[in-house]
């Protein structure tokens, strides 16, 4: 009896998990939700006149991180120009000494402001303008329902000028913003194509934006 009453019991826990139809779903999603967007541990920049260097550290879905190095010069106002320097893999104590060594170079603070993304889809595979407006049009309207139903942002501008199809998000947390963006960017067939930016308030009224996905760029970023 103990045995009978072993088997049916493994049989149903068996029919219950085969038949739960959310469950296989919801193990890609939180694995495509780790692999789409590094979490950032820390940023710290450098600036002088024209050119910032930004050391920015990334969780990397083990137990190490990747301290990226790379600057940018802003000295063409709406085309900040971004060159990556290198990768450096790190352990946790190693990433410690590493943050404190670099604090002493990299003390410049950005102004306090709203966060911003700045998702631009790429002209690169439309035939015309009006194929990369109506693009735009859906991928801005899909981002916007995406991050106002998680209450992470809203869009609050968007145009189409000589770097692609522009949106722009207020967010109240970048990572979880850009993590949201990054899926549905990728259901779209689009997480190739596209630059997404953070504005970084050099004043009150006075700001660049630095290219954080993809995480290794290099190139210009043309806003307008």
């Amino acid at each position: 009896m103990t045995f009978i009453t072993f088997t049916l019991g493994l049989l149903t826990f068996l029919g219950l998990t085969s038949c739960n139809p959310n469950s296989n779903k919801q193990t890609a999603e939180q694995t495509n939700s780790i692999l789409l967007a590094d979490k950032e541990i820390f940023s710290l920049y450098k600036k002088t006149d024209s050119i910032i260097y930004v050391a920015r550290a990334l969780t990397t879905g083990n137990d190490k991180f990747d301290l990226h190095l790379y600057e940018l010069n802003i000295s063409t106002p709406e085309g900040a120009k971004q060159t990556f320097d290198l990768v450096q893999q790190l352990t946790q104590q190693e990433l410690d000494n590493k943050k404190t060594e670099l604090q002493s170079k990299y003390n410049w603070t950005p102004f306090k402001g709203n966060e911003v993304l700045f998702v631009q889809i790429r002209p690169t595979g439309f035939k015309d303008e009006m194929e990369l407006l109506d693009k735009r049009q859906e991928i801005e309207d899909k981002l916007s329902k995406a991050l106002e139903n998680k209450k992470l942002g809203e869009w609050f501008a968007g145009d189409l000028g000589p770097g692609g199809g522009n949106m722009l998000y207020t967010v109240t947390d970048i990572d979880k913003s850009l993590q949201i963006i990054l899926e549905i960017l990728q259901q779209n067939k689009l997480d190739k194509n596209v630059l997404i930016g953070r504005r970084v308030m050099v004043d009150k009224g006075d700001w660049f934006y630095e290219v954080i996905y993809p995480t290794k760029y290099s190139g210009d970023f043309n806003t307008m």
